[in-house]
C-alpha cells in the first residue's frame, strides 16, 4: 500500500514541476493557461498571445529632423510622406527584459 502512495506520489510531483517549467518557459507568450483534474483525468489547456503589431501609415513630415519611432516585433510602414531633410521613420525590433 506505502508504495502505491509513493508512486502516486511521485507522479503527481513529476507533473506539477513539468507544469510549472512549461509556464516559465512560456509565461511571456500564454493569454490563458487552464488546469484541471478529477478521479478520472486530468487536462491542461494553454493558449498564447496573438501576435500583435501596429501599422505607421499616412503621415506627413514636414520640416527638418521629424522623426517617427517605435519598438516592436511587428510593424508594418505604409503611405508616408515625407517632405523637408533628416525626417525618419524607425521600426526597432523589441528588445528583450532582463
Amino acid at each position: 500500500m506505502a508504495d502505491n502512495v509513493q508512486i502516486i506520489l511521485i507522479i503527481v510531483v513529476s507533473v506539477v514541476v513539468v507544469l510549472g517549467l512549461a509556464l516559465w518557459i512560456f509565461k511571456d507568450r500564454l493569454d490563458i493557461f487552464n488546469f484541471t483534474a478529477n478521479k478520472k483525468s486530468v487536462s491542461a489547456k494553454m493558449e498564447k498571445h496573438q501576435d500583435t503589431g501596429i501599422t505607421i501609415s499616412n503621415n506627413t513630415q514636414d520640416g527638418n529632423g521629424n522623426e517617427i519611432s517605435t519598438e516592436t516585433a511587428n510593424v508594418t510602414i505604409e503611405e508616408n510622406l515625407q517632405q523637408g531633410d533628416k525626417n525618419r521613420i524607425r521600426a526597432a525590433a523589441t528588445s528583450k527584459k532582463k
